[in-house]
């Protein structure tokens, strides 16, 4: 199941983009669907390698990063000139899928996405402090607030 449709595809990259990247062949005019399509498709599968690791795949519903994920590495599929923004955003989005598979990371959004990075050993400072003193319930009547 692709993580982002042709239109999403389109919308974000351009109309003329899209037709740089997928031309249809003679004498259909404009971009060819169908590639896009399995481009779109092979990325949620390279992404699916990354998030089998936390959660059941494909994701229904598909979080907007998961989304723009698959779009970015679609695009570095097809872009045939290898542009270094359209690999760098990909390679980004890879790195991102990879902090989401070791809990680093969250999908966000979504029923999937209401989730908090696992913690794990020597994951950085740890700390144990008394309750707040000051809150915003207890500012209110100085900030004006209340």
């Amino acid at each position: 199941m692709p993580y982002a449709a042709v239109a999403d595809f389109v919308e974000t990259v351009t109309d003329a983009e899209a037709l740089a990247l997928a031309k249809a062949v003679a004498p259909a005019t404009g971009y060819d669907s169908a590639r896009i399509l399995g481009a779109l498709t092979d990325a949620s599968a390279e992404l699916d390698t990354y998030f089998a690791a936390r959660y059941p795949t494909p994701l229904n519903p598909v979080p907007e990063p998961a989304k723009q994920a698959a779009i970015a590495i679609a695009r570095e599929a097809l872009d045939r000139q290898g542009r270094d923004h359209v690999k760098t955003a990909a390679a980004r989005w890879r790195a991102w899928a990879k902090d989401v598979a070791k809990g680093l990371a969250v999908l966000g959004g979504g029923a999937v996405g209401e989730d908090l990075p696992a913690a794990s050993a020597g994951s950085g400072a740890q700390y144990a402090a008394p309750e707040r003193i000051f809150t915003d319930d207890s500012l209110s009547r100085f900030t004006g607030r209340g």
